[in-house]
């Protein structure tokens, strides 16, 4: 078929309509070739170099492509195709400032070209010239408003100049550049999932800088992504102040009592012993244990959801919806379906929202002992169970029934062990009705207690519990606590190999999720020696015997520099014996590995049998307390 028929069977646009079509199905040398017949009758013809010059930049062959390119813009100065692609042929080429060139040529002549502003403002960022970079930002958000990109980066942009800010010890310049990106998302015609992520980050600084009014502003635009069933009258959005608990209990006017519990001194050899990013913990460990711990007696308050999983609350202590109980010092809370969005490390208020339709009220008048409640068996052994100490120091909270969230068989057990009898407990989730996810329970007479601090825990635990053993043998079981049997994460990919190992010197392999509580207390106050990977079984460190050893089998970004464990580790080691770690390698393709440290721990490992048997030679070979004298 010739190109160009010379009787003009189709005209030169229908005949460029055709090289572009076969461009698109991926035809690109018929597309070209079409493309060189329609210049050998019309050499003049710009719009048809521009797409040769396109097809030869798909190629790959650059040079060929910027000739084309150049010869359209001399054919046509006024072309603004021609342009752009040079600018975007020269910016692959590396050669930002010919790119720069010609995107301001391009934005000449197409002043509200949002794309050719954006590639401005990321090549001058990129160059360090970041004024210069703002000011196509705002020049492009100015000419192209419905352009989402440009507000994007613009508003990312603002974001991190506010973090900048705060950091640099400025609150009022975090606080303008937040206003700025509030404007910038406020005036957007559409909400991306991109700018539903910086608002949650905006929201933070808003709090850090303590701006809540702020906050509530940047929500009230975030209201229409996260909860787009509900009208926005139906959601009540309210600032709250963060407070410890002996300041929540004050601000709120509730009586309250606070002491300072007995806590479980450190072992003298637990520093010298640990390794070097714990010692830093190990230090705070003293002034841990002399926090004061208390009760709150007849408090008004709001419960939201009522429960929490692993370290992120899901429930939140409001006192008059003014003062929110701050119980851990991170807590960031994701999903549409939470009400807080952000307590950032270091703020000092918190920003709410109740979906009225979402969240069903369950108004409590009796008076109860309130508990949080967790479905994971660290946090509720440690976390949760010790708060009852306060029925043995507030002899008025001892006759209340105490209200727990979706409790397990094994909270139970625990809750029986600890001395409260079953008749005394309240399962919320009966009140509530078992299909309700999102619940406002409303108590008008809670005893509410304070969070325990570790040391004070360890011991109170070990107290109330360990009396509960059936036999008191000298401690020389070895136990390898494998997560065969449990969910995959965590999971140790050659379990059967380090099992075999560890038999060989004496190990006896447990599936602690066969066990009942008392039973694995029973084992472990009887180990001389655990191994155990990363897991909720780890709790059990409290019940090894003085001089007891753990040694714990971990992925290799668990203690990573930037891990948000590394102070937790160091608080919640056993303050008894000694404690080892080991990590292993991943198992997986490292270039689908998630950047999230917490998302790592689903990734199984292996251990390198060879380390595990050194690090077991060498921690044996040390003598046991028990066989030098008494217990």
């Amino acid at each position: 078929m010739e190109a160009v028929p010379p009787q003009g069977a189709f005209t030169l646009a229908e005949a460029l309509d055709r090289a572009l079509a076969l461009l698109q199905a991926g035809r690109a040398e018929e597309a070209a070739d079409l493309c060189r017949s329609i210049l050998r009758v019309r050499p003049e013809q710009a719009e048809t170099r521009c797409l040769l010059g396109t097809i030869a930049f798909g190629q790959g062959r650059l040079e060929a492509a910027r000739a084309h390119f150049i010869a359209t813009a001399a054919l046509d100065p006024g072309f603004f195709d021609a342009h752009r692609n040079l600018a975007i042929l020269e910016q692959s080429a590396g050669r930002p400032a010919a790119a720069c060139r010609h995107h301001r040529r391009a934005v000449a002549l197409r002043p509200e070209d949002g794309a050719s502003h954006l590639a401005l403002a990321l090549l001058y960022g990129q160059s360090g010239d970041e004024p210069e970079a703002v000011a196509w930002l705002r020049q492009g958000v100015a000419r192209a408003p419905g352009f989402l990109p440009l507000r994007e980066v613009y508003a990312a942009f603002c974001e991190r100049a506010a973090v900048r800010a705060f950091g640099g010890g400025d609150p009022e310049g975090a606080e303008r550049f937040c206003e700025r990106a509030l404007s910038l998302v406020r005036e957007a015609p559409a909400l991306t999932e991109a700018l539903r992520d910086l608002l949650e980050r905006l929201v933070r600084v808003a709090l850090l800088v303590e701006r809540p009014a702020l906050a509530m502003e940047l929500l009230a635009i975030k209201d229409t992504l996260d909860f787009p069933e509900v009208p926005p009258l139906d959601i009540d959005r309210f600032p709250l102040t963060l407070l410890p608990f002996p300041a929540w209990c004050a601000a709120a006017g509730f009586r309250h009592e606070t002491w300072v519990a007995p806590a479980q001194e450190p072992d003298e050899t637990l520093a010298s012993a640990s390794p070097d990013w714990l010692r830093p913990q190990i230090d705070r460990l003293p002034a841990l244990a002399r926090e004061a711990v208390g009760v709150a007696l007849d408090a008004e308050i709001e419960v939201v959801q009522g429960f929490y999983v692993k370290d992120n609350y899901e429930s939140h202590l409001l006192a008059g919806r003014r003062f929110l109980l701050r119980e851990v010092a991170d807590t960031v809370v994701y999903g549409s379906r939470v009400p807080l969005v952000a307590v950032t490390p270091g703020a000092t208020a918190g920003a709410f929202r109740l979906p009225r339709p979402l969240y069903p009220t369950v108004t409590i008048d009796q008076p109860v002992l309130f508990l949080p409640s967790t479905p994971n068996y660290w946090h509720f052994l440690v976390e949760v169970l010790p708060r009852l100490m306060v029925r043995e120091r507030a002899a008025e909270t001892r006759p209340l029934p105490v209200l727990l969230f979706d409790l397990r068989p094994y909270h139970r057990e625990m809750l029986q062990l600890a001395g409260l009898p079953a008749e005394q407990v309240i399962d919320a989730r009966d009140l509530a009705g078992p299909d309700s996810a999102q619940v406002l329970y409303r108590l008008s007479r809670a005893a509410v207690p304070s969070a325990i601090p570790y040391p004070v825990a360890y011991r109170w635990l070990r107290n109330r519990l360990l009396p509960h053993r059936r036999s008191d043998g000298p401690p020389t079981r070895r136990l390898y606590l494998s997560r065969r049997g449990s969910a995959p994460k965590h999971r140790i990919a050659n379990d059967a190999e380090i099992a075999a190992l560890l038999e060989a010197r004496g190990f006896e392999t447990v599936q602690p999720e066969r066990l009942g509580v008392l039973e694995t207390i029973e084992l472990m106050a009887e180990a001389e020696m655990v191994v155990a990977p990363v897991g909720a079984a780890t709790a059990n460190q409290v019940f090894l015997p003085p001089g007891g050893r753990w040694v714990h089998l971990c992925n290799p970004d668990f203690f990573h520099p930037d891990s948000r464990w590394n102070p937790q580790m160091g608080v919640q080691i056993p303050l008894l014996g000694r404690f080892h770690h080991l990590a292993g390698r991943f198992t997986d393709d490292p270039t689908g590995r998630p950047d999230d440290l917490l998302a790592r721990l689903d990734i199984p490992v292996r251990i390198d049998t060879d380390a595990l048997g050194r690090l077991l030679d060498e921690v044996l070979a040390h003598p046991k307390p028990w066989e030098s004298g008494p217990r």
